[in-house]
């Protein structure tokens, strides 16, 4: 959908109505089939991995937001602009496209990119999203629902691990015990 990729001169390409049109067409197929309560889109307005981007992102997934309510889904999950890729490139910044895209989305919201137990709970408090999605800090936290609702440590993460070939990081991080906090 980003005009940095999207340089078609047909119907899917030029304008936000279509340069979306197949999101939406696929969004309706896939509704017709499992029920809008089954399906969710996950959306990146502020995404710039791979040297994605769109010249004029807010417009764009306005409308994008806007055309997901016909259609009833679980949730509209939104990746928020202060990660790229898997690392977090604005610190201090809060869920701003969550922020942007509530008022437009009617439905369930799902945010992920850069949130810490805090951040998250702050955010679903003022009703700017109701879930979050952890990446990072699941890796290192397979207790990570237990770790946040007992506010115990997280366990660092060691992102030399990510996206490579070894189980090495993703299934040798242990579970919260009182021994493993005392050492």
């Amino acid at each position: 959908m980003q005009d940095s990729s999207n340089q078609r001169k047909d119907q899917y390409g030029g304008s936000i109505q279509n340069r979306s049109r197949l999101l939406l067409e696929a969004v309706g197929v896939l509704v017709s089939v499992w029920g809008g309560n089954r399906v969710a889109v996950r959306v990146g307005p502020g995404g710039t991995f791979n040297a994605m981007h769109d010249s004029d992102p807010g417009p764009l997934f306005d409308y994008v937001a806007g055309q997901l309510n016909h259609f009833n889904l679980a949730y509209l999950h939104i990746i928020e602009p202060r990660v790229k890729g898997n690392i977090v490139i604005h610190e201090n910044q809060g869920p701003v496209a969550s922020e942007r895209l509530r008022p437009i989305f009617k439905g369930k919201i799902v945010a992920a990119g850069g949130f810490e137990p805090r951040t998250a709970e702050d955010a679903i408090e003022q009703n700017v999203i109701d879930a979050v999605a952890f990446g990072r800090h699941f890796i290192s936290n397979q207790d990570l629902p237990r770790r946040i609702r007992e506010h115990l440590p997280l366990a660092e993460y060691d992102r030399s691990t990510f996206y490579t070939f070894t189980p090495r990081g993703y299934n040798d991080y242990p579970a919260y015990s009182s021994e493993l906090a005392t050492k």
